[in-house]
């Protein structure tokens, strides 16, 4: 059994020549609108030290960032799940799939194997995730994953000239376990 790998697409460790689609993804405004901060452009240089400094990490990395490629082999996404607090076991993820590829389930496929591997193999007891309020594709994902909402932070994004809210979603290991 391969704790990474779905029906439609499989979680797998950065490359070192994976500095190709970082540089693509984050040159991309419409990715980088629903990240935590907007990067100023950074170099096809920066990207390939960046991939190379993530792919030698392995297992000494707490939140690593890793690629989603679908069963033709085509990088989709990235997925960074982090244990937000290691002695409760809170965990959360930040994602992003390209545009083209969106729509296909490859973001609630990605989400449920990392919840999968941190409920199941690392005993987490919490998922937490903050989406903001004009992600609206996001939102519906952690509906769909069974996430509750539990509550807002008000004018938390700045994005547009405009100030926006996180809303705040969350599920437990109970939860989790019961809706199996």
């Amino acid at each position: 059994m391969n704790f990474w790998k779905g029906e439609k697409i499989t979680i797998r460790a950065m490359e070192s020549d994976d500095y190709d689609f970082l540089f693509e993804i984050i040159q991309d405004s419409r990715i980088q609108k629903h990240e935590s901060d907007i990067r100023i452009p950074l170099s096809l240089e920066a990207c390939k030290d960046w991939a190379s400094t993530e792919s030698l990490k392995g297992n000494n990395n707490n939140a690593p960032f890793l690629i989603i490629e679908d069963n033709e082999k085509n990088k989709v996404g990235m997925i960074n799940p982090d244990i937000t607090d290691e002695r409760v076991g809170i965990f959360t993820c930040g994602m992003n799939i390209k545009p083209e590829y969106q729509g296909k389930g490859y973001a609630y496929e990605a989400v449920s194997l990392i919840m999968k591997f941190y409920f199941e193999q690392k005993r987490c007891v919490k998922f937490e995730a903050g989406v903001y309020d004009y992600n609206t594709a996001s939102n519906k994902l952690c509906e769909k994953l069974g996430l509750s909402n539990e509550g807002r932070r008000k004018k938390s994004v700045f994005t547009d000239g405009k100030f926006y809210d996180t809303i705040l979603y969350g599920l437990t290991d109970d939860e989790y376990y019961n809706k199996k």
